[in-house]
């Protein structure tokens, strides 16, 4: 469980702010509070990482797949919308998009997003058996 500082920080945010965020370790953190439900938390970890790096395409997907986990679906494609504006060939961010959108009921859209997303995993796999 997360704790409240005496600053009104929660025990993450606090961490954060000491380690002068590297963002690999503020994303375990976040990835952590999402694991456990802690979607809120999640969220404003995530966005921490983005204000320092926005085109980091892991923190905007950990953003949309919180807010899919949340059941907000239009912000979910929003953030995923903008995670694939930076890495158009990342199979799961097309993955998770297609699945949320099949939540939504755009089950055409969705199938064609989580097409995409395998097809860019097997010829990502592929690629690297050739190597």
């Amino acid at each position: 469980m997360i704790t409240m500082g005496t600053e009104g920080k929660t025990t993450y945010e606090r961490i954060s702010d000491i380690i002068n965020p590297v963002p690999g370790s503020v994303f375990y953190m976040a990835c952590e509070c999402q694991m456990n439900g802690e979607f809120d938390n999640a969220l404003r970890l995530y966005q921490k990482i983005v204000e320092k790096e926005p085109n980091n395409t892991k923190a905007l997907q950990g953003i949309a797949d919180v807010f899919s986990c949340m059941g907000n679906h239009e912000e979910a494609l929003l953030w995923y919308g903008k995670a694939l504006d930076y890495d158009p060939y990342n199979a799961e961010i097309w993955y998770n998009k297609g699945l949320t959108l099949c939540k939504t009921g755009y089950n055409d859209e969705g199938y064609s997003c989580i097409r995409k997303g395998i097809s860019l995993a097997m010829s990502t796999s592929l690629s690297r058996r050739r190597i």
